[in-house]
C-alpha cells in the first residue's frame, strides 16, 4: 500500500478549463514532491477535467473528483473525504503557486509546533492591484492576534497550510458561507483556539477576473457580514473580540447597502435605490443622506440621471 502524503491539496474547479492547466503545473513544479493534489470538478460544463489530466500528463499524485455544483465550500468538503495528508492546503483552481511554496510553509510548521496554520502572502494578478502584494510587508512571519483577521479580512489568505487536526476538530467547510467559506473557517480555527502565523513572503499569485467568485462587490460584502454575523455568536477565543465584530459588521452592512444602491442605479432602478437610501440613512443616522432618499423615492428617474451624469463625468477626468 502507498504510503500517505504529507500534504493533500484541495482544488475546487468549476468552469475552469482556460485556466486550471497552469494551477496544476505550478504544483507539479514544486520542490516538495511529497503531495496530492485533489482536484474536485463542481458540476462543470466546459472542459475542466480535461485540462486536469492533460497538465497532469498521468502523475499519480493528481487525482479528480465530480460532485453535483453546489460551489466551493461542498467541494472542498468532498475533497476532505478523500484527503489523506498530515497537512492540507487549499489552492483555487485559476491561482498558482510559487515552486517553493509547499516546502517553505511545511517548514514554517515544523520549526512552530505550537502553529496551526501558516498563511503566505500572494500578489494580485489582474485588476486594479495587480503585483501587489496582500500585505505590504514581504518579509519575516508574524503570530496573528485572535482579533486581527476580524479588524483586516485579508489577514490570513487562501494561500494556507494547515494542520489536520484543525479539520479534526473543528469540521469542514460550511456550504452557507459560500465565497466566504475560508475566512469562516479561519475564524472558527481562531475561536478553537488555533494559532495563526503569517509567513509575509510573497509564494503564489492570485487571480482577479471578471466572473470570478470575489469579483461581485455585492456578493462579497452579504458573504463579509454573513461570516462576521457567526463569529460574533462564537463563545471561544473570539468572545472578547465582539465589541470590534460589532464595529466591522456596522462597517460592512454600510458598505452594502451603498453597493446594492449602486447596483439598482446601474439597472436604472431609482425606486429600489431610493430604498437602499433610506437604509443608509437610518444606518447613518445622517439627515442629509434622509433628504437625499425622499426626493429619490419622489423623483427616481432623477437619481437615475444624477448617477449616470457623475459616472460620465468622472471617465471623462480619468481621460
Amino acid at each position: 500500500m502507498t504510503a500517505d502524503p504529507a500534504v493533500t491539496i484541495l482544488t475546487p474547479a468549476y468552469n475552469s478549463g482556460a485556466y486550471i492547466a497552469e494551477t496544476v503545473e505550478s504544483v507539479l513544479r514544486q520542490t516538495c514532491g511529497d503531495f496530492e493534489l485533489l482536484v474536485i470538478d463542481d458540476g462543470s460544463t466546459d472542459d475542466t477535467l480535461e485540462a486536469v489530466r492533460a497538465a497532469a500528463r498521468g502523475d499519480s499524485r493528481v487525482k479528480t473528483f465530480t460532485s453535483p455544483h453546489g460551489g466551493p465550500a461542498s467541494a472542498r468538503n468532498v475533497g476532505l473525504l478523500h484527503a489523506r495528508g498530515r497537512f492540507i492546503t487549499l489552492l483555487d483552481s485559476d491561482d498558482v503557486w510559487d515552486p517553493r511554496y509547499l516546502s517553505e510553509q511545511l517548514s514554517l510548521l515544523h520549526r512552530h509546533p505550537e502553529v496551526a496554520i501558516v498563511s503566505a502572502n500572494v500578489a494580485n494578478r489582474g485588476g486594479r492591484r495587480d503585483g501587489a502584494p496582500f500585505w505590504p510587508a514581504t518579509s519575516g512571519t508574524c503570530v496573528l492576534a485572535s482579533h486581527e483577521p476580524i479588524e483586516r479580512e485579508d489577514a490570513i489568505s487562501v494561500f494556507a497550510l494547515f494542520r489536520r487536526e484543525v479539520v479534526d476538530r473543528i469540521g469542514g467547510f460550511d456550504p452557507a458561507h459560500t465565497g466566504n467559506e475560508d475566512y469562516e473557517f479561519w475564524l472558527r480555527a481562531i475561536d478553537a483556539g488555533f494559532v495563526v502565523l503569517q509567513n509575509r513572503e510573497v509564494l503564489g499569485r492570485y487571480r482577479r477576473r471578471p466572473g470570478s467568485v470575489s469579483s461581485d462587490d455585492v456578493r462579497m460584502l452579504k458573504g463579509i457580514v454573513g461570516v462576521l454575523e457567526s463569529a460574533r455568536r462564537m463563545t471561544g477565543a473570539l468572545a472578547s473580540a465582539r465589541p470590534i465584530i460589532d464595529r466591522r459588521l456596522d462597517s460592512f452592512r454600510q458598505e452594502l447597502v451603498k453597493a446594492e444602491m449602486r447596483a439598482s442605479l446601474e439597472k436604472r432602478d431609482g425606486v429600489t435605490a431610493a430604498e437602499r437610501l433610506r437604509t443608509l440613512s437610518r444606518l447613518r443616522n445622517d439627515w442629509k443622506l434622509a433628504v437625499g432618499a425622499r426626493l429619490a423615492g419622489v423623483w427616481p428617474d432623477l437619481a437615475v440621471g444624477a448617477y449616470g451624469l457623475r459616472r460620465a463625468l468622472l471617465s471623462w477626468k480619468r481621460t
